[in-house]
């Protein structure tokens, strides 16, 4: 893990990586296993900073040993020195799992740190379900994850749905809680934890529809468990609606200011499913 620094005002080391977003937890660990240096020259964390000193911090982060490398193909739309946002296929897991070690998306991305000498470990900001595919956007450092955490994602996705919507443009905002006595699905539930779904029909066929929606929670299975519970499954889906091979849904949009650069990041992936109507 590499920061640099351009000093504005005068602080001290410690302070001034604490109003940069560092957080306190990370700022220990530059204490105890990083290296700091002002203008090339080593420091500590309270060595005193002036404006146009230049502040360079290095702290190793190794991956985790347990994570098996895949080498599979890793569809990569957008990389710089802080993030990788991947394309990611429907019906492969994010993490690895007794039922998912031969391969999974971390795994994938193990292969490919390995292949790029890319040294870190690997910090998934935005998780999509196994069924899902689409855009999955990954911290290269603890850093950037913490940072990431901090600011609006915008997330859009596209979805085919059973059924005609009476109103073609909405919200749907009911609370998701764990469905009791599973381990997997959820319900809405007027105890859960708000959630937020807005959503807008794209267009129609005789018997579904094809919605744009935009997630302004984060909730396990939040789409799926709101069109379920509007009536409008999202088509494949075993777990909310009739099963299929393929579930149609996809994460097609991420947006956001870079926490690094504050340059915007928007970057998309079309499914195979749509056709040029978008």
């Amino acid at each position: 893990m590499h920061f640099k620094f351009q000093i504005e005002k005068e602080s001290i080391v410690k302070e001034y990586i604490l109003e940069k977003g560092i957080s306190r937890n990370l700022g220990r660990k530059i204490k105890l296993y990083g290296e700091i240096f002002i203008n090339g020259k080593r420091a500590e964390n309270y060595y005193p900073l002036k404006a146009g000193d230049v502040l360079t911090i290095f702290l190793p982060e190794t991956t985790n040993p347990d994570i098996i490398p895949v080498s599979k193909p890793l569809e990569v739309l957008y990389e710089d020195n802080d993030l990788l946002i991947i394309n990611k296929p429907s019906n492969l897991s994010t993490q690895p799992s007794k039922k998912h070690l031969d391969d999974n998306l971390i795994g994938r991305i193990k292969y490919y740190y390995q292949q790029k000498g890319i040294k870190g470990n690997i910090h998934v900001v935005t998780r999509l379900d196994y069924a899902t595919s689409g855009l999955v956007l990954v911290g290269k450092n603890g850093f950037i994850h913490h940072r990431l955490s901090q600011i609006e994602i915008k997330k859009d996705y596209l979805a085919k749905v059973e059924g005609i919507l009476k109103e073609k443009r909405g919200s749907i905002n009911l609370p998701i809680k764990r469905l009791e006595g599973d381990r997997l699905r959820r319900q809405t539930a007027a105890d859960g934890k708000m959630a937020l779904t807005l959503y807008k029909v794209l267009f129609e066929n005789s018997d579904s529809s094809f919605l744009k929606l935009r997630i302004k929670t984060g909730r396990c299975h939040q789409i799926r468990v709101h069109l379920s519970a509007l009536g409008h499954p999202v088509i494949g889906d075993k777990l909310y609606g009739n099963g299929r091979e393929l579930l149609y849904l996809h994460s097609y949009r991420l947006s956001f200011i870079h926490p690094v650069s504050n340059q915007k990041v928007e970057v998309e992936s079309i499914p195979f499913w749509l056709n040029s109507k978008l």
